[in-house]
């Protein structure tokens, strides 16, 4: 229908009220509401997952520098620091081999949501605090070793066992 001034009425009734949008807005705050707390878990598991796969890739990385440089790799576990490192023994051809210096392989800080939280070392008992060096041979070979790791949800926990024959590390997960 055209008025005298000539606009139309059913421009009017086209659009949104403040109520529905209000209402459209709340449903979609519920939603994000209800999901977000899933979001999070998912997170801080795929974190120490994460984590995990790192610790093992890095067993494969000492084994491979062993045996390519023929010169054993220390893999040291520090609870303290929060901190994995890798070392290998530098030789110099005019020098002494048994000069004792090494040179740092790699480092692996562990992330804010995970805790190193003991490492043991063969048939020994797991230490929590310290540190437990682990020893990758130029044969392919290693010490038998697992770390525990924790995150920061209640109960989530992952273990990496390393495998002496074939230095790979396995993920077993834990419940607390």
């Amino acid at each position: 229908m055209m008025l005298a001034t000539g606009n139309d009425t059913r421009l009017r009734e086209s659009g949104f009220t403040l109520i529905e949008l209000s209402i459209a807005v709340f449903i979609i705050a519920i939603i994000i509401a209800v999901t977000a707390p899933s979001f999070v878990r998912s997170y801080n598991a795929e974190v120490l997952n994460a984590t995990g796969r790192t610790i093992a890739t890095s067993c494969e990385f000492a084994k491979l520098n062993a045996v390519l440089h023929q010169q054993k790799v220390g893999y040291h576990i520090d609870m303290d620091l929060q901190t994995i490192w890798l070392m290998q023994a530098t030789t110099n051809d005019t020098a002494d081999s048994s000069s004792g210096e090494a040179q740092v392989l790699k480092s692996i800080p562990m992330p804010s949501r995970i805790e190193l939280s003991s490492a043991q070392l063969g048939e020994l008992m797991p230490q929590g605090r310290g540190q437990v060096e682990a020893t990758f041979y130029p044969n392919g070979t290693c010490d038998a070793f697992a770390v525990t790791l924790h995150g920061v949800e209640k109960g989530s926990a992952l273990e990496v066992i390393v495998d002496p024959v074939t230095c790979r590390g396995m993920l077993w997960p834990i419940k607390l």
